[in-house]
């Protein structure tokens, strides 16, 4: 692949890697998580400037610019926050690169123009959370969720390759827009673009390929499902959107999964009855929520990108809250976690909020676009499926908010002063977007 300057956020963070993989042999693994921000940071950059070029099988359109930009950003949060959590003391530098290695399979996956390529970034992205899951120190629990991550992710792979080869026998094209017609021009190409629908579904935990997903938030280390939410999830989001855009024959299937989901996924989060496997169950509602928007042609293609970027958001500033609560919590002891980390308390109460969709938070806007979207579309039966389960998913949300658990060891709850910086920034950027939202869909 010739140099192209669509290339320049990749070289910045597979160089950034790279170094952080050699820095524990060097004793320099503290400062990685700082080299890695900054890395993750300048491939922002470089995304937002080189935009809307097209070379090398990468094309950073308006939607990959958008999810890009985000990706980097959140990924630098990521580390900054992280580098104050005790997982982050064993192998820092490997620690390091492996997120700046999930990153980079990202930032393929939103851009990518060719489906061998989209597979790359797709095993770029999922190979590093088997070790990340399973990290030293995390525990047993996390040992099983990295196991069920793996089943679920290695059928998710196969799944894709397979989708790839019948696309190529039936076209002899891997590019996601062929010279000739699109993808699903001839029975193998459907089928094909079945298949990789069905693989991207598995990694959103959509319904019905949802199997384990509360098991594996609820084992999960906490500080990794900030990165599993925030950053690997969009990004399956990102190719989702690029394969919607190119096969409008998808719509009807994308509707019905979509539906799917938010039945499933909120009936089942409202009787898990524990913190992390609601959280894992509405993950399932919240898949549907974006693929209602990509079943309703181009509006919701917009839609779609900016509920991504917005679900990255909530997922990013909840997971940052329940860092700091003992990882076999089941409910959030607000008590304690107000009087320790109250900037912290106050992100996590406002992101659940956002995350039911109580106006006027940007989680309502959000579902609200993708709404209009389904309406503009004349799907009106999504519409009230998606209205509906925002109305009833508050539910469960509500109850993490009047429900709270008393925490028998207060000295167990993690007390860092640097985490409150990024819970107001983290505030700033969702009331930011809280005023910024009603323009956007002025």
């Amino acid at each position: 692949m010739a140099y192209s300057p669509t290339l320049l956020p990749l070289l910045i963070v597979a160089a950034a890697a790279l170094i952080a993989f050699l820095a524990d042999a060097l004793r320099l693994g503290r400062l990685m998580p700082w080299l890695g921000g900054i890395s993750s940071i300048a491939a922002a950059a470089s995304i937002f400037v080189e935009h809307m070029a097209l070379g090398a099988d990468l094309y950073w359109d308006l939607s990959a610019t958008l999810l890009g930009v985000y990706l980097s950003l959140a990924m630098a949060a990521g580390l900054f926050f992280i580098t104050f959590h005790p997982l982050s003391r064993k192998m820092t530098g490997s620690l390091v690169g492996l997120l700046l290695t999930m990153l980079a399979g990202s930032l393929i996956l939103v851009s990518a123009q060719n489906l061998l390529l989209m597979f790359v970034g797709l095993e770029l992205q999922v190979l590093p959370f088997f070790a990340l899951l399973a990290w030293p120190g995390s525990g047993r629990a996390a040992v099983e969720s990295a196991f069920k991550y793996a089943v679920l992710a290695g059928l998710a792979s196969a799944q894709f390759a397979i989708g790839i080869a019948l696309i190529y026998l039936g076209d002899g094209s891997l590019a996601v827009i062929p010279p000739m017609g699109d993808m699903t021009s001839n029975v193998f190409g459907l089928m094909g673009v079945l298949a990789l629908l069905a693989a991207l579904s598995f990694e959103i935990a959509a319904a019905p390929f949802h199997a384990w997903v509360a098991d594996i938030y609820q084992g999960a280390p906490a500080p990794f499902l900030i990165f599993l939410g925030g950053v690997a999830k969009v990004a399956i989001m990102g190719a989702l959107i690029t394969l919607a855009a190119a096969t409008p024959k998808l719509e009807i299937p994308i509707a019905v999964i979509a539906a799917t989901s938010i039945v499933v996924g909120n009936v089942l989060a409202y009787r898990a009855g524990h913190l992390r496997r609601m959280l894992g169950y509405s993950a399932i509602a919240h898949a549907g929520y974006f693929l209602a928007a990509l079943a309703v042609g181009p509006l919701g293609i917009i839609a779609g990108a900016i509920y991504a970027l917005v679900y990255g958001l909530m997922n990013m500033g909840t997971f940052m809250g329940l860092s700091a609560l003992p990882e076999n919590s089941i409910a959030i002891p607000w008590a304690a976690l107000r009087e320790r980390q109250p900037v912290l308390a106050g992100l996590l109460g406002l992101t659940l909020l956002s995350l039911a969709g109580m106006p006027p938070s940007i989680g309502f806007f959000a579902k609200l676009l993708v709404i209009i979207a389904d309406v503009h579309d004349q799907a009106y039966w999504l519409a009230i499926l998606i209205a509906l389960g925002s109305a009833f998913s508050f539910a469960y949300y509500l109850s993490t908010l009047w429900k709270p658990s008393v925490l028998s060891n207060p000295d167990r709850l993690l007390q860092r002063r640097s985490w409150e910086t990024f819970a107001a920034l983290g505030i700033l950027i969702l009331l930011f977007g809280w005023l910024l939202a009603p323009l956007g869909m002025g």
